[in-house]
């Protein structure tokens, strides 16, 4: 049983209204940011590359040296564009664990961390069940992308592939930005549904005001 005071209904429900509004919008920017500066990048190492002429330089030596540094650009602005996806994918799931501990906190007061703990896992708890939610799926596979990108040097393990047929185990995590366009409807719809699940369970609030006859509130 909570031990901490109940605040008022209309405090909560203000809150959950703020929770529910949380949005990833920031992450999205630098997604996009990202895949701009490198498309005009990659654009302008090919135009240089296959504007290359032999009558530029002053023997072939020079001009294969030359095309070899623009292959070495090349080269590197794919290690740093998969760099970037990378961490998008680990901002994401960085937000949902953030806003996920932020929720409980509130809905759940006295909620342990090792109980929180095995709540991002998708492990039912007397508080909420999140693998029934919504969504679920794609913020578990999110979560097993991120503790790869950590932890494995961004390859998958038989864990991830045999949940996730899409991935190879022992490969690298390839087009990690096609799958953050896949994961983030399924992140979003999961966290709106964990919101309103957590409020609609929570006993940390007081319950709504006992309306009249007319269908106002009536005065303490």
């Amino acid at each position: 049983m909570s031990t901490t005071p109940k605040k008022s209904f209309s405090f909560g429900r203000s809150l959950r209204t703020i929770h529910l509004l949380h949005s990833f919008d920031v992450l999205d920017e630098f997604h996009s940011l990202l895949h701009s500066a490198a498309s005009q990048s990659e654009k302008h190492l090919r135009e240089q590359y296959e504007g290359l002429s032999a009558d530029s330089f002053e023997n072939e030596g020079e001009m294969e040296a030359y095309q070899s540094f623009l292959e070495d650009d090349f080269y590197q602005l794919g290690e740093a564009k998969k760099l970037g996806h990378a961490l998008a994918i680990s901002g994401l799931y960085r937000q949902v664990e953030t806003h996920i501990k932020r929720v409980l906190g509130s809905t759940f007061p006295d909620i342990g961390q090792k109980k929180i703990g095995k709540i991002l896992l998708g492990v039912p708890q007397l508080e909420i069940d999140g693998s029934k939610l919504v969504g679920f799926e794609g913020v578990d596979e999110l979560r097993m992308l991120n503790n790869l990108i950590k932890h494995a040097g961004s390859k998958a393990d038989a864990d991830l592939a045999n949940k996730y047929p899409v991935w190879v185990k022992n490969a690298e995590l390839h087009d990690l930005d096609k799958a953050y366009e896949r994961l983030k409807p399924l992140v979003k719809q999961y966290m709106r549904a964990f919101v309103s699940e957590a409020y609609d369970r929570s006993t940390a609030f007081e319950a709504a005001p006992a309306k009249t006859a007319t269908g106002f509130p009536k005065r303490s």
